[in-house]
């Protein structure tokens, strides 16, 4: 498929979501309802009746099915659905790539990604088992896995407790005017480095929090996106995907799969330069070549913060500085508003909410628009990127119409 398949064809017109709350606050609404109030909202926001929406797009098992959407809001027809493979929200970039391709080829006019989730106050997504070879080991966790991830950085390239910590009060400082967000108190090193260890060398304020919250964007053509109620966003390019084994390196896939029988392909044997990234290294080019840019022409960039060493590696794969010089990078203010390169401009998973990666979409058309809480001067393109996690993992750049 020829490079230009999506650009100027797909474009952003709505975008919607709940009040954000914390874990188990929802809990009695269900997601269904939390989505039912941000598709409506995403509605209103283009300018369009529920009606017209005929696809939906998902990922990581969401629960919240199209057809029955569908059916609540009274849709004339169902023409489209997809779910993305993977975890968390790795597999969000590949939620919007399927909407845009149902839309740039006509299997459906109006296709809706939503999002949505709300957890009892007994549940926990940080203490979800692993299967393989890292329970024996301590590897219970995602924050057990990225903090092996973590360490390897700091012996490879001398990265510090004070450049994750950056991360966060970079997230901290943007959230203190995003009425959204639920943590809007600034914070200082102390702060980060008085907060708790919770697996060596990451500290409570390393983590993103658990939330409850529903969340959708839709995507239209752009020609029918011209006559909306929003200027369309324009979809640029999209990207997933990972280099080989990566992701399995994580969470030690090899000893069992799904169907018992044991894995083809080695848990924690992957390259070392992979294993300490994002695993964005090798769709950042296709992103790039696709949209015909490069890292210089980014205005913003929404990356993934569910643990603070993922930005900073995040930060590496896409390019904005050379591999292994995160943490520096961060450390000279590059990241914040007035910087290089404006990091996580809403707050992210660690200060906003965590939403799996959809509020960076919705931040990202945001600054797009031009209406951001913490604006970027002349904004014209933004970088999201999806969720460090099991592959695929993918990325999307959004610009003006």
């Amino acid at each position: 498929m020829s490079a230009d398949w999506l650009n100027g064809k797909a474009a952003i017109v709505g975008i919607g979501h709940t009040a954000y709350g914390k874990r188990g606050e929802f809990a009695e609404r269900g997601t269904y309802s939390l989505v039912i109030e941000a598709v409506l909202k995403a509605c209103e926001d283009a300018g369009i009746s529920p009606k017209e929406i005929d696809g939906w797009s998902s990922y990581s098992n969401d629960p919240n099915q199209g057809g029955m959407l569908s059916a609540m809001l009274g849709c004339d027809r169902l023409r489209f659905t997809a779910m993305g493979w993977g975890g968390g929200g790795g597999a969000m970039g590949g939620a919007y790539m399927y909407a845009a391709m149902a839309v740039a080829t006509g299997q459906a006019d109006v296709v809706c990604i939503v999002r949505g989730a709300t957890m009892p106050g007994n549940a926990r997504f940080g203490g979800m088992g692993r299967p393989g070879d890292g329970p024996p080991h301590g590897m219970i966790s995602p924050g057990n896995s990225f903090a092996l991830a973590a360490r390897r950085h700091m012996a490879l390239f001398g990265t510090t407790e004070d450049h994750f910590g950056e991360i966060t009060i970079n997230a901290r400082r943007n959230a203190h005017n995003n009425p959204f967000a639920r943590f809007r108190d600034e914070i200082t090193m102390e702060d980060h480095h008085n907060s708790q260890m919770i697996c060596e060398p990451l500290r409570k304020m390393d983590f993103c929090m658990e939330s409850d919250f529903g969340t959708a964007v839709i995507i239209t053509s752009m020609d029918r996106a011209k006559d909306l109620k929003q200027e369309p966003v324009s979809l640029l390019s999209m990207a997933m995907g990972g280099p080989p084994r990566w992701g399995d390196a994580w969470f030690g896939q090899a000893a069992s799969d799904s169907s018992g029988m044991g894995s083809p392909v080695g848990g924690h044997i992957s390259d070392d330069l992979d294993y300490v990234s994002g695993g964005y290294r090798t769709l950042a080019v296709d992103l790039y070549n696709k949209a015909g840019i490069g890292p210089d022409d980014v205005d913003v960039a929404l990356l993934y913060d569910h643990f603070t060493p993922m930005v900073i590696m995040a930060i590496e794969d896409f390019q904005f500085c050379k591999k292994g010089e995160g943490g520096p990078f961060v450390a000279e203010g590059n990241i914040r508003r007035e910087g290089k390169i404006p990091v996580n401009t809403h707050g992210g998973n660690l200060a906003e909410v965590y939403a799996h990666g959809m509020t960076h979409v919705i931040e990202g058309v945001r600054q797009i628009r031009g209406v951001a809480a913490n604006q970027i001067d002349g904004a014209e393109v933004a970088l999201i990127a999806a969720g460090a996690s099991m592959a695929p993992t993918g990325a999307i750049l959004l610009g003006k119409a």
